[in-house]
């Protein structure tokens, strides 16, 4: 896996959709989009997704689970 991450906002990620779904593709690019309340989501090649080793999903809402 490219060890490299390519930090981008969403306005970003929208004007340059086509740019950036080559790079991760193509080029085999991490891209970390950064949300408004700084969370991140990651965006990868299939390929890779055997390499993620584990991930953390944090409840901010008691209901989230409840429902």
């Amino acid at each position: 896996m490219n060890n490299s991450v390519k930090e981008m906002d969403f306005v970003s990620l929208k004007n340059n959709f086509d740019a950036v779904c080559d790079d991760v593709n193509g080029k085999g690019e991490t891209v970390a989009l950064t949300l408004k309340n700084g969370r991140k989501v990651f965006i990868m090649p299939e390929e890779n997704y055997d390499e993620i080793s584990h991930f953390v999903i944090k409840s901010v809402s008691a209901n989230t689970l409840t429902r």
